[in-house]
């Protein structure tokens, strides 16, 4: 068990949506978790952060008596909502903590929303001097804020009222398209398909941007937070919408007849953006932007961000969502300590180690065969090699909404039928991109242009050669672009060691990589919840549990590791 001694800080999420728990010690960080992924709700709607506060505490070694301090990732002091029950000291101790309660309810700190989306991205980022651009659906009454992170403080410089919402207006597209309030990702990968022909009603202006909807000019209730937009939010930018083709809201046709709306929005969007940094620089005189909030999801636009000369350096936390404010809040909170030592976030496995696994595997009929990890990676390589899809979780797992080489589901990218066994697996849209897990010394051979930060925790597009686009049509997308995760020996050795080993048959140094879940699910967070996957989906051929290979049956056990024998 981790040593008590030190500081300990929690942090949480209690929004509506993406509710989440962080554990500092010091100011560093030492677990994550998303309540998404142990409570299994996607995006933990209408959840508390009750399992996630658990969960961490757990994994640090301590009880909630070891807490000196409870920081959340929202402002609600100055509301009617701070005078309800449920949010006093009682209340929070019961709603946070409402199996093993402390003694006493630890002194709590309200941190306002885009501070605590600020703080995540700031002190995690390993530099000093930074422009901080924090852009979500909204916080407290902002949507959009420019801030300076200089000399361990951060000062917000600039706010956006909510009715300019980014976030807002993206998820209105979203649902305009058919992809529902969540699908902003599936626009994003909807917009390579077509041509920006629309006027939609968002413009780039000298210091940012400007949604140019009528009727949505109002001042907020300070005591209603807003969580989602208004339905005179909608309807004027449903009203923009509806003078373009297809003219009306999708509901059962194609999705490509609304391809060319939704590339004219990710444009709108990137130009936006862009107007917006280069405002934080001239504000800043920064040569590093950090990102946080929802937008910094679209790694189209990190991407361009990333290749526009605008910055030296653009950082995105793993966590930019939501789920990112408990670790912001926790970071606001310890800052005031004399004991304040943030860690550089250069890996994303903060969330908790896999547990009895062996039951689980024996619980479900499976039979399994232990390797060490060389082994290990050379069976799975050898596996992949073959045409075999494989989920793969080892380990702590990953904190964010992309699966980084710890709960991720692997194939073969140079077949390009492996992107459509992959989106039938996961009961997803078929003309949805699957992403390259590359390593890091070989990221140069398959892109065009240097690929940023963002490729750590893949958050960030790049183009890839043309050359190799024939290579690895799995994981390029329509418009010869991917999403890739920069794989490090530092920080996933095992991980690294399987694409070599892929590598050294194929010679590409890459697989393809999505997120270990079916349909409508959070990614697998415990052993069982790999498990129950692997059963219930016959299109995933072998299952990697930490040092464990699992297979349906003996004779397919015997056939796998005897293939890879054999290659040696």
């Amino acid at each position: 068990m981790p040593a008590t001694d030190g500081r300990y800080t929690l942090g949480v999420n209690i929004g509506f949506h993406d509710a989440s728990a962080a554990v500092l010690r010091d100011g560093a960080l030492v677990t994550l978790v998303e309540q998404e992924k142990v409570g299994r709700r996607k995006h933990a709607l209408g959840q508390t952060p009750a399992d996630a506060v658990t969960a961490c505490l757990r994994s640090a070694g301590i009880s909630a008596d070891s807490l000196a301090g409870v920081a959340i990732g929202w402002d609600i002091s100055r509301t009617k909502l701070a005078e309800h029950r449920r949010f006093g000291p009682a209340g929070l101790r019961r709603l946070l903590f409402p199996d093993a309660p402390p003694a006493e309810m630890p002194p709590v700190s309200w941190i306002p929303h885009h501070l605590a989306h600020a703080a995540s991205a700031y002190y995690s980022c390993g530099e000093d001097d930074v422009a901080i651009v924090v852009i979500d659906g909204a916080g407290e009454s902002q949507c959009t804020s420019i801030a300076h992170g200089r000399d361990g403080r951060i000062e917000i410089l600039r706010e956006l009222p909510i009715h300019q919402s980014l976030g807002f207006f993206y998820a209105s597209a979203s649902k305009w398209a058919g992809l529902g309030e969540w699908g902003a990702g599936k626009l994003m990968g909807l917009s390579a398909y077509g041509r920006p022909s629309h006027d939609v009603p968002l413009r780039p202006t000298p210091d940012g941007y400007a949604l140019l909807v009528p009727g949505v000019d109002h001042t907020p209730d300070p005591n209603v937070f807003a969580l989602s937009f208004t339905p005179e939010y909608e309807n004027a930018v449903r009203s923009a919408f509806s003078c373009h083709y297809p003219y009306a809201e999708r509901t059962g046709e194609e999705a490509m007849s609304y391809a060319d709306f939704a590339a004219s929005v990710q444009l709108a969007v990137e130009e936006s953006v862009l107007s917006l940094a280069a405002e934080a620089r001239r504000l800043t005189g920064a040569r590093t932007l950090v990102l946080a909030g929802g937008v910094g999801m679209n790694c189209t636009m990190i991407g361009r961000l990333s290749r526009s000369a605008l910055y030296d350096r653009v950082y995105v936390p793993p966590v930019p969502t939501d789920v990112g404010v408990s670790l912001g809040a926790a970071l606001v909170e310890a800052a005031g300590q004399d004991s304040f030592h943030p860690v550089r976030m250069d890996h994303a496995y903060w969330s908790t180690e896999l547990d009895d696994v062996a039951a689980a595997v024996s619980k479900a009929g499976l039979v399994s065969r232990s390797l060490p990890g060389t082994d290990l990676a050379a069976t799975v390589a050898e596996a992949l090699a073959a045409g075999r899809v494989v989920a793969w979780a080892r380990g702590r797992g990953e904190v964010g909404q992309r699966a980084l080489g710890t709960r991720s589901l692997l194939a073969d990218p140079r077949d390009r039928r492996i992107w459509e066994r992959l989106n039938i697996v996961k009961g997803r849209e078929m003309w949805r991109p699957i992403a390259p897990s590359v390593l890091a010394e070989h990221v140069g051979d398959l892109f065009v242009d240097t690929v940023g930060d963002g490729a750590d925790f893949m958050l960030e597009v790049g183009t890839v050669r043309p050359d190799v686009r024939v290579r690895m049509p799995a994981t390029t997308h329509v418009d010869g672009s991917a999403r890739p995760q920069r794989v490090s020996r530092t920080t996933n050795p095992v991980y690294w060691e399987l694409i070599d080993q892929f590598r050294r048959r194929t010679g590409l140094p890459a697989v393809a990589n999505t997120s270990l879940n079916l349909a409508g699910e959070p990614i697998v967070h415990s052993s069982q919840d790999a498990v129950s996957t692997f059963v219930r989906a016959p299109g995933i051929d072998l299952l990697v549990l930490d040092d464990l290979v699992v297979t349906r049956s003996e004779t397919d056990l015997e056939r796998t590791v005897e293939l890879s024998s054999a290659a040696h």
